[in-house]
């Protein structure tokens, strides 16, 4: 069935939202947690010399951070490929003192028949927080297995800018990004946010609503080349038909999802632990034309739209500073 959902009824649920964890305490999403850190590592400065300091918020020293994650299936924007994709991410990142930062993780396909490293990420950028406003510029490069079925499979590089502004009671977010694939899409995601803290700051949850848009050209990669794959498995394997995928109109900006999220951070001196659960539902499905091909037999077309389901989906980890 297709799945729909109203704006209004969005607006039920951001508003659910609010209403249940403004009488909470309470994670960080990602960026937060690199705000954390830069705020946590300051000087003891005087409200003069942050005003004329437009480094007043960087870290006193520069420091590693390592990190060991699970995530239990690979979700982008509502989509995932009909068998699962748990990863389990190893990332060592490196925070200087002036707002840069890099790192470079390998994920692990946690899949009985598919074990391997499915993908290798390097990413570089810059983080700014001034009083209440955060930005983040950020470039990744991605290597994808060649037998990887990740929806995300086709993105080789992404370019992205995170900026919130903390408005006391909300913090609204949004995040244009560019990634290239086989053709170039444009994303933007547009949330709001609030951070909770507990027992003395250790303990953070940051309940989050997120509504992402984007063209689909990394799509319709996927499902001309990974969906309908023969070598899923690292094989070939020879059969006398198989099926050719397309997205139409992939290039063609919708909103994809709606998710809901609750990040929880609880830090033990260097240590952070940090559970994330996801809930995502997906919006205007894309249409698709699937072909298929048998040799001797005239090639048999459908044009429909794709069948789209909610999803729900967390990844937990372990964070060391040194």
């Amino acid at each position: 069935m297709r799945n729909k959902f109203t704006l209004r009824r969005v607006g039920i649920y951001i508003a659910f939202f609010g209403i249940t964890f403004s009488q909470a305490f309470g994670q960080n999403s990602p960026r937060q947690q690199k705000i954390d850190t830069l705020n946590q590592s300051m000087d003891s400065l005087s409200l003069e010399s942050i005003e004329d300091s437009i480094f007043a918020l960087a870290p006193r020293k520069s420091h590693f951070s390592a990190d060991i994650s699970y995530l239990s299936n690979n979700v982008y924007m509502g989509r995932f490929d009909s068998v699962a994709t748990p990863y389990i991410t190893a990332l060592l990142a490196f925070y200087d003192k002036s707002g840069l930062f890099a790192n470079a993780s390998a994920s692990y396909l946690a899949l009985s028949g598919y074990n391997r490293i499915d993908l290798v990420t390097v990413e570089a950028g810059y983080l700014y927080v001034h009083k209440n406003f955060d930005a983040e510029v950020s470039a990744a490069k991605y290597w994808f297995s060649k037998y990887s079925f990740n929806v995300r499979s086709s993105i080789r590089e992404g370019f992205t800018i995170l900026t919130g502004y903390d408005l006391g009671f909300i913090k609204p977010t949004i995040s244009p990004t560019v990634t290239i694939a086989d053709k170039a899409d444009f994303a933007l995601a547009v949330g709001i946010e609030h951070s909770f803290y507990l027992f003395n700051d250790a303990v953070d949850i940051t309940p989050t609503a997120n509504l992402n848009g984007s063209t689909e050209n990394f799509y319709n990669s996927y499902y001309k080349k990974h969906k309908f794959s023969l070598r899923r498995k690292g094989e070939v394997v020879k059969v006398n038909g198989h099926l050719e995928g397309e997205v139409l109109n992939a290039s063609q900006f919708k909103i994809l999802d709606y998710e809901f999220t609750m990040p929880i951070n609880y830090v033990v001196k260097k240590f952070t632990f940090n559970f994330s659960p996801v809930f995502a539902i997906p919006v205007n499905p894309a249409l698709t034309q699937l072909t298929a091909i048998r040799p001797g037999f005239p090639d048999k077309v459908k044009i429909s739209n794709e069948v789209i389901t909610n999803s729900f989906f967390w990844q937990a980890g372990i964070t060391y500073k040194f």
